[in-house]
C-alpha cells in the first residue's frame, strides 16, 4: 500500500473571508482545512488514489471530498476503532478509514462495483470494511447484525439536485446554450434518497437514518456531515444549516464547523458570479456534532 497520508491542518476560530454564511453553526468555527504550507487541498487529489472506475460512465456523481473524511477520521476516531458512513457512495469513508488503521462500515444502494474497486485498491490486512447493499432507511438492521459500536459517523448526504446534471452545451444564434436534456446517473428504478425533494419527507427521512446511526455511536463519539450548499433560484440554499438542525433535533451537541474550499474551482463556480451577479458558495461546510454521555 502506497497511499500518501496527509495531515489536514486548520486555523481554529477563523471563518474564511470568502465563506458565504454567518449562521450560528458556522460562527462556531473549527477552522479551514488546508495543507501545512497554507495551500488548498485539491478535489483532484483523489485521482492519485482512487480507482478510475469511479470516473467512468458508471461512476458516482457526488463523491465525498476525501479530505473531509480524512480529517474527521484523524481527529475523531481511534486506531482500530470503527467508522460508519450511512450512504457510502463510492466508498471514500471506507478507504480513508482503512488506510489510517480504522475499521469501516457503510450502506449503499447502487454503487457496489465502485465501492469494491476502491476498497480492494487499498485493502489492509487485519482491518475490516463491511458494506451492505440496500436502502439506508433500514440501516438499523445492518448495524444490529454487526453488533459493533462506532467512534465516528461521517456522511456527505445525497440531496435533491445530485440526481442529474445538464446535458452537453450546444451552440446556436451566436451564443452558447445549454441543452435541456438531463442525464440521470442514479437508477430511477431504485428508491434513491436523491429523488426526494428537500421537503418534509426528505428531512424526516434523513433524521431517521441519522438517529439509527446515533444509536450505535459511542458516548462522546462524533457525527460529522460535509455539505455542499447549492444555488437555488440564484440564491444560496444553506443546506449545512438545515442538516445541523436535523442533528441537533435528534439530540446531538454541536461542537463546531470546519470549512474546505472547492479547489480548483469548476467552470460553473468561476463563471456563475459574472453570469448572474451573485457569487455561489465556494466552501464545503463540515458540521461536527457530539453524542452526549
Amino acid at each position: 500500500m502506497n497511499l500518501e497520508i496527509e495531515r489536514v491542518d486548520t486555523a481554529p476560530g477563523v471563518v474564511p473571508e470568502g465563506y458565504h454564511c454567518r449562521c450560528r453553526f458556522c460562527q462556531k468555527s473549527i477552522g479551514e482545512l488546508v495543507r501545512a504550507d497554507g495551500t488548498n487541498y485539491s478535489r483532484l487529489d483523489r485521482r492519485k488514489y482512487y480507482d478510475p472506475i469511479e470516473r467512468g460512465s458508471g461512476g458516482h456523481i457526488a463523491k465525498t471530498p476525501l479530505h473531509v473524511a480524512r480529517w474527521a477520521i484523524q481527529e475523531y476516531s481511534r486506531p482500530g476503532g470503527w467508522v460508519l458512513d450511512p450512504t457510502a457512495g463510492s466508498g471514500t469513508t471506507l478507504v480513508e478509514s482503512l488506510v489510517q488503521g480504522r475499521n469501516a462500515a457503510g450502506m449503499e444502494l447502487q454503487y457496489e462495483e465502485v465501492i469494491s474497486a476502491n476498497v480492494r485498491r487499498h485493502a489492509v490486512g487485519g482491518l475490516l470494511a463491511r458494506v451492505r447493499i440496500g436502502d439506508s432507511r433500514g440501516i438499523g438492521g445492518f448495524l444490529s447484525d454487526m453488533g459493533e459500536e462506532f467512534d465516528l459517523v461521517v456522511n456527505n448526504p445525497p440531496y435533491f439536485g445530485d440526481q442529474s446534471f445538464p446535458g452537453p452545451s450546444v451552440h446556436g444564434r451566436g451564443r452558447e446554450h445549454r441543452a435541456t436534456e438531463r442525464k440521470f446517473l442514479y437508477d430511477k428504478d431504485l428508491p434513491n434518497l436523491a429523488f426526494l425533494k428537500e421537503g418534509t419527507e426528505y428531512w424526516q427521512t434523513m433524521a431517521d437514518i441519522y438517529r439509527q446511526c446515533t444509536d450505535y455511536l459511542i458516548p462522546g463519539g462524533r457525527f460529522v456531515v460535509g455539505v455542499k450548499d447549492q444555488m437555488r433560484s440564484k440564491k444560496p440554499d444553506y443546506l449545512h444549516e438545515k442538516f445541523a438542525e436535523v442533528l441537533e433535533g435528534i439530540g446531538l451537541v454541536h461542537e463546531g464547523t470546519a470549512f474546505l474550499k472547492h479547489y480548483p474551482p469548476t467552470l460553473h463556480l468561476s463563471t456563475y458570479g459574472g453570469r448572474y451577479g451573485v457569487e455561489p458558495p465556494k466552501y464545503q461546510s463540515i458540521v461536527v456534532f457530539r453524542k452526549g454521555g
